[in-house]
């Protein structure tokens, strides 16, 4: 699928970031588009962009307010998108939040609120989708996190929920093949992001260890989803260093990359002692 005409694409978390990328350049190659997001003045912003990398003017752009962790709302608002804008022919779920601290410092309620973002925010939105795509067959993209590939110091309530989204794609992927519905699953590294700008409390150790898998722009990241739509690929991992890193794991059983980030946990431990 290389060309986009007449495709309705739903994204949530499309008013920034990997989301944001995406829609531009699904805009570009003649795609509609309809974003979803919390802020409506972010969402204003995001659709003017968008629509200035529209191909034809034919194409037509929405935004809709939804918090992706409320339920109710996911449900009100997004069978409230199907009559206004139509049944999508693919979804992106790019909505997510992070975490990065000692598990000992996570209380409960900053838990719980990460994994209601992140995996029921895209449980919510696919279940209330699914059964308008049913009969018509389509495309969802669920981006998790090579942290849901393997394990990372520092990031526990993170890992834990792009894990979670990673087993929720497996599944997806052999339930939905009767419907003719493709799943792709996107593992991406760090990417430069508003969301990095947040992990305030990132321990020492896990930003040593996180760097062995790269850091990408949003707009290469955006170039792999799309490409990985048009074949109808499952895993994909942007970026040559998490490829490599996902591979010695895969190959060594985690052996090599747990082995390793020891190492690096421990070298950055001795060069905080004092004297």
């Amino acid at each position: 699928m290389k060309d986009f005409s007449n495709k309705l694409v739903y994204i949530t978390g499309g008013s920034s970031g990997i989301g944001l990328e995406t829609a531009r350049l699904l805009s570009s190659k003649g795609a509609n588009v309809a974003i979803f997001a919390r802020t409506k003045e972010k969402l204003d912003q995001a659709r003017n962009d968008i629509e200035r990398h529209r191909r034809s003017p034919d194409q037509y752009f929405h935004t809709m307010q939804v918090d992706v962790a409320d339920n109710d709302d996911v449900h009100e608002k997004l069978k409230e998108a199907i009559i206004k804008f139509g049944v999508p022919d693919i979804i992106i779920t790019s909505t997510g939040v992070g975490n990065a601290d000692l598990f000992e410092n996570i209380p409960h309620d900053a838990f719980d609120k990460l994994m209601k973002i992140n995996v029921y925010g895209t449980r919510s939105v696919i279940a209330v989708l699914l059964p308008f795509m049913k009969d018509r067959g389509g495309q969802i993209v669920i981006i998790s996190s090579v942290a849901g590939l393997m394990g990372m110091f520092g990031y526990t309530s993170y890992a834990t929920s792009k894990y979670a989204l990673v087993g929720l794609a497996e599944c997806l992927r052999s339930e939905l093949k009767r419907y003719d519905i493709a799943v792709t699953l996107v593992c991406p590294p760090e990417v430069q992001t508003p969301f990095l700008a947040n992990e305030a409390n990132i321990p020492p150790e896990a930003k040593a260890v996180k760097i062995f898998a790269g850091i990408l722009q949003p707009g290469p990241v955006a170039r792999t989803i799309v490409k990985a739509i048009g074949k109808k690929k499952f895993l994909v991992v942007p970026g040559l260093l998490a490829k490599l890193l996902f591979l010695n794991h895969r190959l060594t059983n985690g052996l090599a990359t747990r082995f390793s980030s020891d190492i690096i946990v421990r070298l950055v431990r001795m060069m905080r002692r004092p004297g």
